[in-house]
């Protein structure tokens, strides 16, 4: 028996798409089907939304939020472990993520990996903190190719700061 696929619809309006076969348009916003061609199966607007019962200090112990859900455009979650677009929390994994330990492309906090790391330790592509290390380390401590430090330790060029 052959796979069945689920309606198609216009992924800016919502439009039933289905039998549509003379037009590269929807007829309800003009959106060329090519661009705005969705099923239910790959819908880009469900994104993940989860948040743990389990409570510590008032968070949830893990809340993930990524991708779009109804009228939010990103996930930003907030709990002990949060997981998302923008997370907040004591762990907090995403692209833009601020907590204690805090992993992403830019993440804030007192121990921060990332792309562009601030944290008290941050560890990075560009790294701004009291122990410094990536390819650009701006620092108390700063260790990596072009470092901006009061101590260093440098493969590279080192600008002393005073």
């Amino acid at each position: 028996m052959p796979h069945q696929l689920e309606d198609p619809f216009c992924n800016e309006c919502g439009y039933d798409l289905t039998g549509l076969t003379d037009s590269s348009k929807c007829p309800e916003c003009g959106g060329a089907l090519v661009e705005v061609l969705m099923r239910p199966s790959f819908d880009a607007r469900r994104g993940i939304r989860y948040t743990s019962k389990t409570r510590f200090l008032g968070l949830p112990l893990v809340a993930i939020a990524a991708g779009r859900h109804r009228d939010e455009k990103f996930g930003k979650p907030v709990g002990i472990v949060a997981i998302g677009d923008f997370p907040r929390g004591v762990v907090a994994v995403g692209n833009v993520s601020i907590g204690l330990v805090s992993i992403g492309a830019m993440p804030v906090g007192l121990l921060s990996l990332g792309g562009i790391a601030i944290g008290g330790i941050a560890l990075g592509g560009l790294s701004l903190g009291a122990l410094a290390l990536g390819g650009l380390a701006i620092g108390g401590w700063a260790f990596g190719g072009l470092v901006m430090y009061l101590v260093a330790g440098s493969g590279g060029t080192a600008i002393r700061l005073l």
